[in-house]
């Protein structure tokens, strides 16, 4: 099999199994919003807390109510959204790129009410 045996594969297949866990193993989950979930009284979080990037941002509201959509700083500063992805199961899981990532809700007022969060990841 080339020069190579089943032993130096079996090797290279546990250390890659290793570092795949030690991966996994650092990302960790944030339910936005702490217990209050996705929604209203956003204000404040999340501060304090310190994100990575390859962490995951859960959010959890109530479908129909309200969803999830990622925008630009200017989208998030002026709550007016002209595209992108939006999220609306409820139950969205979302991995942070390194930066500052911006989320905000576009149901009716709801982002000038302060249904949106700015999360910086190292």
């Amino acid at each position: 099999m080339f020069g190579v045996n089943k032993v130096t594969i079996v090797a290279l297949i546990m250390v890659l199994c290793i570092l795949l866990q030690f991966n996994i193993s650092n990302a960790a989950t944030f339910p936005a919003g702490d217990a209050n979930g996705w929604g209203f009284g956003m204000n404040g979080w999340p501060n304090g807390k310190t994100f990575t990037a390859g962490d995951v941002i859960e959010f959890k509201y109530q479908v129909g109510l309200h969803n999830v959509v990622k925008v630009s700083q200017d989208q998030y500063d002026s709550c007016k959204y002209t595209g992108g992805q939006v999220f609306n199961s409820g139950d969205d899981k979302i991995t942070l790129e390194k930066g500052t990532s911006y989320f905000i809700c576009t149901i009716g007022p709801h982002c000038s009410n302060g249904v949106k969060a700015a999360i910086t990841a190292n």
